[in-house]
């Protein structure tokens, strides 16, 4: 009989080995039947422990391992459980001896951390480098590209830590564990390299994509983006906000620009100021997404063209086609889907082998529902009438505005709203600020650094925030810069222009939210002061006047704000703030 060690932790009584996963169970079949029982608990305990006290986890793993050392499950769980006790040299013994028995090499990135444990990267990037190192795919691949990428930060060595984990799937907008650690561990090596703006933006599409909180993306954001600590008068003093590198354009800092059109880059049928040049002299890649449905991609690219944009069909990212692919998404191939709107929004549910009908007694699967101009009363109830019969509803996007060059007409959120208030439902939404139109545009290119650009704060910027990018807010459109510093934390903008497109060639930290020298700002209950200070920039005070605002959090309260010199009068009275004083 398997008698207890002296020095063996206690098991208890309701651990079973039948706890343990069957596959291991067998692995300890060359252990006699009373020998395998107790260490098949030990390991259940080591398993259920490690994560809450890898010092008591380690305990069992070593008591199954005095009792069969042999067996290379019981010397990979000590292994485990060593590195997680932060016991380097014994998981490095461990985990290399179960590599010897088993053949494992998944083990091979905790065998090369262990190494930066114990004060020896160098070791852990010849690992990494080595023959089998390479060979490693998926999950074990990315574990030691982060291990590799650290241990060249442990060697005093940022840039080469950038350049490895730009050989991984940097693609913003991706989601989950893997994408989360591999972001954070960029934006790590980022920070290390002194490029302080590129690794806000991979911070932040660190924390987006971190739905399971495995990371502090969240608090790292905050410790870079922190200011000095405000006087007891509320006062906002500006400090350079940059990294103390040469500045450069604003559009220089990002490989691919997102653009929204409608009151971004045109205005019905005319272009906005600097919009042409903005788009057409830009170094960076260029994708149009745009929430209107009416418009086919080339149709969209034709009227740019005419406007005297450089595009092409396929830069086009539209609601229709985000739409389209989440109604494919949720209906059988083959299925009928009623569609309220324009011909291009039937084109695309045809394209992906739906049957397009109009009347909810042919029983449609789905409606879908994009902007038209022709859309009245009869498509409407058409579609509430298939909505209250279960067929399943997208909506290609909500706004409920669209901007022209007489001002702002009725958008397809307000079809939607009626909708809505026939049937009592929600609809599934394609367009911004939902994902699905985000990740169509993100997955068109090869960009890492993507910039949104828009007109919207409930649309574009509250998108940008859906899948973790900066963007970039143009006064050119629907949003006022009322609008912007009352707009709560999922609808603010990572910068702000109040000469619209220009902003893209304008120096990037003049634009980014927060303090700058140029302004002083003071902030009391619903009562703001503003203050130039010298040759103040007129740039910067939007985004000083928003991050005092914000960080007073001033909540719904009306604002009244008063310059204190003839220089900041006219400054906000050039941003449209004059009505607030």
């Amino acid at each position: 009989m398997s008698k207890p060690h002296s020095d063996e932790p206690t098991l208890p009584d309701d651990v079973s080995a039948s706890d343990l996963d069957p596959e291991i169970r067998r692995d300890l079949q060359a252990l006699d039947r009373t020998t395998a029982d107790r260490v098949a608990r030990h390991l259940v305990m080591a398993s259920d422990l490690l994560g809450v006290d890898p010092d008591a986890a380690l305990a069992h793993a070593r008591a199954a391992r005095a009792r069969g050392a042999r067996v290379g499950v019981i010397r990979e769980t000590a292994g485990i459980a060593a590195y997680n006790a932060g016991e380097w040299q014994e998981a490095i013994t461990e985990l290399r001896a179960a590599r010897r028995m088993t053949g494992a090499d998944e083990l091979l990135p905790l065998i090369a951390d262990s190494e930066r444990g114990l004060g020896r990267p160098e070791r852990a990037v010849e690992i990494a480098e080595s023959e089998d190192g390479r060979a490693l795919t998926g999950e074990e691949a990315l574990e030691m590209l982060i291990v590799a990428s650290g241990a060249c930060l442990d060697l005093g060595q940022p840039e080469r830590s950038v350049a490895l984990l730009e050989t991984g799937d940097l693609r913003p907008g991706r989601v989950g564990s893997d994408a989360a650690r591999l972001f954070y561990a960029y934006a790590s090596s980022l920070e290390a390299a002194g490029r302080r703006a590129d690794a806000l933006t991979w911070f932040q599409n660190a924390a987006a994509a971190d739905v399971e909180d495995l990371t502090d993306a969240e608090f790292r954001l905050m410790d870079l983006t922190a200011v000095e600590p405000e006087s007891t008068d509320g006062v906002v003093d500006g400090k350079d906000a940059g990294s103390g590198t040469e500045s450069t354009s604003l559009g220089a800092h990002y490989d691919t620009l997102l653009f929204d059109l409608d009151g971004t880059l045109f205005a019905g049928a005319s272009a906005l100021p600097h919009a042409v040049s903005a788009v057409n002299d830009a170094a960076a890649g260029v994708l149009f997404v745009t929430n209107n449905a009416s418009r086919s991609p080339d149709e969209v690219a034709d009227h740019l063209a005419a406007l005297g944009f450089s595009a092409h069909s396929d830069q086009v990212v539209t609601s229709a086609q985000a739409g389209a692919t989440l109604v494919a998404e949720r209906v059988p191939a083959g299925s009928t889907v009623l569609v309220v709107g324009a011909q291009s929004l039937r084109d695309e549910i045809s394209a992906r082998g739906l049957v397009v009908v109009d009347s909810a007694d042919d029983n449609p699967a789905a409606v879908v529902q994009g902007h038209s101009p022709d859309t009245g009363w009869a498509e409407l109830s058409e579609a509430a009438l298939a909505v209250r019969n279960g067929a399943v509803w997208v909506a290609c996007n909500v706004d409920t505005t669209l901007p022209n060059e007489r001002g702002l007409l009725v958008g397809n959120g307000s079809m939607v709203a009626a909708v809505k208030s026939a049937t009592g439902a929600e609809p599934l939404v394609a367009g911004k600020p939902a994902a699905p139109i985000m990740r169509d545009a993100l997955s068109r290119g090869e960009g890492r650094r993507p910039l949104v650009v828009g007109d919207r704060l409930d649309t574009d910027i509250a998108g940008a925030h859906t899948v973790g990018l900066d963007s970039l807010l143009v006064l050119t459109g629907v949003s006022t810069a009322v609008d912007m510093l009352a707009a709560g934390p999922n609808c603010r903008p990572t910068y702000v222009a109040a000469n619209g497109l220009a902003g893209l060639a304008s120096d990037a930290e003049s634009l980014r939210i927060g303090p700058h020298d140029d302004w002083r700002v003071q902030v009391i209950d619903e009562h703001v002061t503003v203050a130039s200070r010298g040759a103040s920039d007129p740039l910067a005070l939007l985004p000083t006047l928003a991050h005092a605002v914000w960080t007073a959090d001033v909540g719904t309260r009306d604002l009244r704000i008063a310059a204190e010199d003839d220089t900041a009068a006219e400054a906000l009275e050039a941003v449209g703030l004059a009505a607030l004083r």
